[in-house]
């Protein structure tokens, strides 16, 4: 009886986060809810669809659902609980997570699709919901890539210098806005531009990646229209890998604050060509 109501405390814990998530985004109009990928989407627009199987994906990079449904209303846009605690929704969250800390569910993977880099639920809201709320990094997923047509558009470009370089380390978490920034973290890391990366590898750079991309978003709280990648690769203009890996996250923090004025102009670069894009999109009245 006592775990059962510490199991709803959380729940009303991830509720109250939700609330506050909620009222956050209103007050600067800002989207409330996931994203559906199929309101983004035109067919016509579309290469091809390739299962990756079964992966580790960043839960920072599960932006929305597959489907625009009423499912997707159940959650803030960081996947947070928006049903009453005494709900049947709020139960199941609730039989969720007691299921992780008896490892009775906590392994069975999601099912997503993977589009420009970021994912979109298919099946298992309430896990992603859940590991969210936990603290977890990373998920399991059924991972479908929804390839776009190849275009000189600046985000399907970057895409697909984020797949030539994702088929060398076979991380999601190194994404760039730049191109050339990934042969660039490539020689500063001692590597050979076309270096295929193993397990070594990963394990070294994924031991401080953490800190260094929860510097970033403290620094400057998604105010930059760059990734923390795009800044890694800025910070090592002077500094080595292995002098930012040492470094503690207020330290990190100072040194991105310190590489603002570039970063803001690196930002505003991105912007710019993201605007031009978007005018060139609008027809023209007559």
């Amino acid at each position: 009886m006592k775990y059962e109501r510490e199991v709803h405390v959380h729940y009303q814990k991830a509720y109250a986060l939700a609330k506050k998530e909620l009222l956050d985004k209103k007050k600067l109009r800002m989207p409330l809810f996931p994203v559906a990928l199929k309101a983004l989407l035109d067919e016509r627009n579309i290469s091809r669809k390739q299962d990756l199987g079964v992966l580790e994906i960043p839960l920072n990079l599960i932006v929305g659902t597959a489907e625009d449904t009423q499912n997707r209303m159940l959650y803030t846009k960081e996947f947070l609980p928006v049903s009453v605690p005494a709900s049947d929704y709020a139960e199941r969250w609730c039989s969720l997570w007691a299921g992780i800390h008896t490892a009775a569910r906590y392994d069975e993977a999601i099912s997503c699709y993977e589009y420009l880099g970021k994912f979109y639920v298919r099946d298992g809201m309430k896990r992603v919901s859940v590991a969210k709320y936990a603290g977890a990094s990373c998920i399991s997923a059924h991972v479908v890539r929804i390839l776009p047509v190849r275009t000189e558009e600046h985000a399907v470009a970057v895409y697909y210098d984020f797949l030539f370089q994702y088929r060398l380390t076979k991380l999601y978490q190194l994404q760039f806005t730049q191109p050339g920034f990934f042969e660039e973290l490539q020689l500063g890391l001692g590597l050979d531009p076309k270096h295929r990366w193993n397990g070594r590898d990963r394990t070294y750079f994924l031991a401080c990646w953490s800190r260094v991309e929860h510097a970033f978003q403290k620094s400057f709280e998604n105010s930059l229209h760059i990734t923390a990648a795009d800044a890694l690769v800025v910070l090592m203009k002077k500094y080595s890998f292995a002098q930012i890996a040492s470094m503690e996250s207020w330290i990190l923090q100072r040194v991105f604050q310190a590489f603002g004025k570039e970063l803001y102009a690196l930002s505003l670069s991105v912007k710019s060509a993201m605007d031009e894009e978007s005018e060139m999109a609008v027809p023209q009245s007559a």
